[in-house]
């Protein structure tokens, strides 16, 4: 069985993907993959809070849970994911290329993320 660093790391090869971290809901870093020179201990500091609002936003508009949040920036895209109560994946993906097969892999894989954790 795979471990969590090997599935990071496999996210992490992936051509569109720039980093990948995972963190608790508490905004505690668990661990992280790629070179770009994002500071972990700060992106999970802040990604809770944000699938935080995106949930409440959802529930403003009569929607269930967020399962992921997309954020564009103009040098690229942040991918926000609940992966069980207690943790959250987020993935950095280089600007303009497709990452719709990323978001695929991550909903239908959460549960075994989780297992990981």
């Amino acid at each position: 069985m795979p471990t969590l660093r090997d599935v990071l790391d496999r996210l992490a090869d992936r051509s569109e993907v720039e980093s990948v971290f995972v963190l608790g809901r508490d905004g505690l870093l668990i661990d992280q993959a790629g070179a770009d020179g994002a500071d972990g201990e700060a992106v999970a500091a802040m990604a809770p809070n944000l699938l935080h609002n995106a949930n409440e936003l959802g529930s403003a508009a009569h929607r269930d849970e967020a399962g992921s949040a997309v954020i564009e920036y103009s040098n690229g895209i942040a991918v926000v994911t609940d992966i069980s109560p207690e943790v959250i994946l987020v993935a950095f993906v280089r600007a303009g290329v497709p990452f719709g097969a990323l978001l695929y892999e991550l909903r239908q894989n959460k549960d075994r993320l989780a297992e990981l954790v």
